[in-house]
């Protein structure tokens, strides 16, 4: 019984001693952890390429704590062995990034770092890249440090627009660095249910083909031409009706073919044969003619012969032709297409004042029956200081524009003209185009309602979204938008959506 008693004492004694205050001499620290308030936020983002990405995420920071921001970007690992690279985005707490990856899925990761203490706390979130090129009007404009690509789109465009919103700064973003030499041309191929889905951007030096839906690289020059000693030097190019690619380089025609894979549709050797370009070229041009342009040198129109790679002159004309296809006589101003798929072509007399618009029919067959009409412009007001042109596809009227007026040009009808509007003060017209996407699936009701109109004031650039009358050519005084522009304008396209 004793024996047991001392158990008990020997116990109470150890419970004792070990509730006593360690008196020692040792540093303790509250570990001061940073938290992450995802609250509110979401977990996947869902971003039109080229939009900004941004996330505001709230931090918990700890009294007197330094901390550090990182913000990684990266592609989700679709396979086992490939692990997607992280791009540093931001080192900002809140995150603002113009997302120029490609369509996709991928992961941003925040990395907050401690510096008081070296620790770390991440938070991860899901971003969907999506494409944002569905009807609107690409706009190329000229800058100090090169050429760069603009995005339009307004509610007058589409009826599945909600909002007017510009995305700027597309050929810089994808490329990293500005379009190089001086901005010519941008066009919007497309063909439904074909592999036909990209914009062509071209300067005097330079050239790319990008994807239609978002915009990403999908070739650049040196792998458009097959003949890779060729100069490059685009001026001019169109997507034909008749399927053909069709560019105008170093005053030669360069005609590539669509052909089952986007990779063979190259640019081969210039097309044989005695001719110098204009810089001008039209779409609404047959398969069977292959390609048309205008000779300045011998001052006629030439076709393109596809089994031979050459050019050479239309049939003579039949009886009653309003003129000759292989002698014109006349100074090409400007080339474009209008009503009933004609190609409409803007002269001056080689003498003289005289000017003058031709109606042509490149959509059929070479009959000697191809002129249309000559209408004599020379009366018409400030005709000789107009500058563009654009030719309606509904009315028998066409709209030329001097530096800072828009006249509306009844060609059909009384062959005059009237002012229809004014630019501001200060600024100076350099482009003029119609919102006419090809295809106009989905859009029949809105194309050719827009006219779009850039200036250049010397410093800046401004585009001028405005309301038409698509019989008339009335315009509406009171622009729906004005858009501001970094740069000087060279060259506007819709784009359309198209099917497949």
């Amino acid at each position: 019984m004793k024996r047991i008693l001392y158990i008990y004492i020997a116990l109470a004694a150890v419970f004792i001693q070990s509730c006593k205050k360690d008196l020692g001499n040792y540093d303790y620290m509250d570990t001061e952890v940073v938290r992450i308030d995802t609250g509110g936020i979401g977990a996947t983002y869902r971003i039109l390429r080229l939009s900004h990405l941004q996330i505001e995420p709230e931090i918990q920071i700890p009294e007197g704590q330094d901390l550090q921001y990182q913000w990684l970007l990266y592609g989700k690992q679709t396979t086992n062995n490939a692990v997607p690279p992280a791009k540093e985005v931001s080192n900002q707490l809140n995150l603002d990034y113009i997302i120029s990856e490609p369509v996709g899925e991928y992961i941003a990761e925040l990395i907050v770092t401690n510096n008081t203490n070296g620790l770390k706390s991440n938070v991860l979130f899901n971003v969907s890249v999506t494409a944002n090129m569905e009807f609107g009007m690409m706009i190329l404009y000229q800058t100090a440090q090169g050429g760069d690509v603009d995005f339009i789109r307004t509610p007058a465009l589409s009826a599945d627009i909600a909002t007017t919103t510009q995305t700027k700064g597309l050929y810089s973003l994808t490329m990293g660095k500005y379009l190089a030499g001086q901005a010519k041309f941008i066009w919007s191929a497309r063909q439904a249910y074909q592999i036909t889905n990209w914009i062509t951007v071209g300067s005097d030096n330079s050239l790319g083909r990008f994807l239609g839906s978002d915009f990403t690289l999908i070739r650049d020059q040196e792998e458009l031409f097959r003949n890779r000693e060729l100069e490059i030097n685009p001026q001019a190019y169109v997507f034909t009706i008749g399927s053909q690619q069709v560019m105008i380089n170093g005053d030669k025609l360069l005609v590539a073919t669509t052909g089952f894979f986007e990779s063979d549709i190259k640019f081969g050797s210039p097309a044989d044969g005695d001719y110098e370009l204009a810089p001008y070229l039209s779409p609404k041009v047959s398969s069977g003619l292959g390609a048309v342009g205008y000779d300045t040198k011998h001052s006629r129109f030439i076709r393109y012969f596809i089994s031979t790679n050459t050019v050479g002159d239309f049939s003579a004309p039949v009886e009653g032709q309003a003129f000759d296809l292989r002698n014109i006589g006349k100074d090409m101003l400007y080339m474009t297409s209008g009503a009933s798929n004609y190609t409409y072509a803007f002269f001056k007399d080689k003498t003289g004042d005289a000017r003058w618009l031709y109606g042509l029919n490149f959509s059929a067959t070479d009959n000697g029956a191809l002129a249309i009409g000559a209408y004599n412009m020379t009366s018409l007001p400030e005709i000789s200081s107009a500058k563009f042109y654009q030719v309606s596809g509904f009315g028998g009227y066409a709209y030329y524009a001097t530096a800072d007026k828009i006249y509306n040009y009844a060609y059909q009808s009384t062959n005059t003209a009237s002012l229809a509007f004014q630019i501001p003060e200060g600024e100076e017209i350099t482009c003029m185009k119609y919102y006419r996407p090809t295809p106009n699936s989905m859009v029949a009701d809105k194309e050719e309602r827009v006219l779009y109109v850039a200036t250049w004031n010397g410093t800046n650039g401004k585009v001028y979204e405005l309301a038409i009358n698509e019989t008339s050519g009335v315009v509406n005084q009171t622009p729906l938008n004005v858009f501001e522009v970094d740069g000087k304008v060279a060259d506007m396209s819709a784009r359309a959506k198209g099917f497949g």
